[in-house]
């Protein structure tokens, strides 16, 4: 393994300073991990085993949860190729002698047409911090969700439904669909009102459609009868058990619910 640089600025960078401590520490034993491209595995027994094979009190969730915050901070680029998760320094170049002329693992331009699992994780720990509050103002400046936003939007649509199924499938009708803010919303409340379901709650949930088959037919439109039954968000529900919900009232009866 060659030998890595590290210039002295990076005391003063701003990127580095909005790491914590953890995260930094990290950052630097990923630095003398990487291949000569910067890349490394992201599953996270083997970077705990390579990265803290001492350091006993280092959980793999940390690791994990690390890497997700990096990701977004854009010190590293987290991705997938083939189902396998990887990482890349995402200034690597600019900073370090590349010797090797093929890389030990693909780069992330090869990376999978979806989602990255850490950005699902990561969406999925902000959702349980504030589970009452997902429906967005009805003034939002931005009623047209950037790519990220979508994939974001597609990852919290992901955690959110029971039948996980045909991740692909899904995510191809879900950018196909191009959801706006206002029909993220929709689909969204629509969906925890399904989870609470006669229909999806009966036999252990097996009348539960996939996720590509409830958006391509889009049934966040279908009219909903509670089985009284709690689930997750069944704070949102106002109504007694067996009161009919239709879809395009869903998204009034949400701003109704938040306050």
């Amino acid at each position: 393994m060659p030998n890595r640089i590290i210039k002295e600025s990076i005391c003063a960078s701003d990127t580095i300073d909005g790491l914590s401590w953890f995260e930094e520490v990290l950052f630097y034993r990923l630095m003398v991990n990487v291949d000569d491209y910067g890349r490394f595995d992201a599953r996270t027994a083997i970077l705990k085993a390579r990265l803290f094979p001492l350091k006993s009190s280092v959980t793999e969730k940390q690791i994990e949860q690390a890497i997700v915050r990096m990701n977004e901070t854009g010190i590293l680029i987290a991705y997938t190729v083939s189902g396998k998760p990887y990482l890349q320094l995402s200034t690597w170049a600019k900073h370090q002698s590349i010797r090797n002329k093929r890389s030990k693992y693909p780069s992330a331009d090869e990376r999978d047409d979806e989602p990255h699992e850490s950005n699902c994780i990561q969406l999925q720990s902000t959702a349980c911090k504030c589970p009452r509050n997902p429906i967005q103002s009805e003034s939002n400046p931005n009623p047209n969700p950037t790519p990220a936003q979508q994939e974001s939007a597609f990852c919290a649509f992901w955690t959110a439904y029971p039948n996980k199924k045909a991740k692909p499938v899904a995510l191809k009708v879900w950018k196909k669909l191009n959801p706006d803010i206002e029909l993220i919303n929709i689909i969204m409340f629509a969906l925890y009102k399904h989870k609470g379901s006669e229909q999806w709650t009966k036999d252990n949930g097996q009348f539960i459609p996939h996720p590509a088959t409830w958006l391509n037919q889009r049934r966040w439109e279908d009219k909903i009868i509670s089985s009284g039954k709690k689930n997750n968000f069944q704070s949102y529900d106002q109504g007694e058990t067996g009161e009919i919900y239709t879809g395009p009232d869903l998204l009034k009866e949400a701003r109704e619910a938040r306050g």
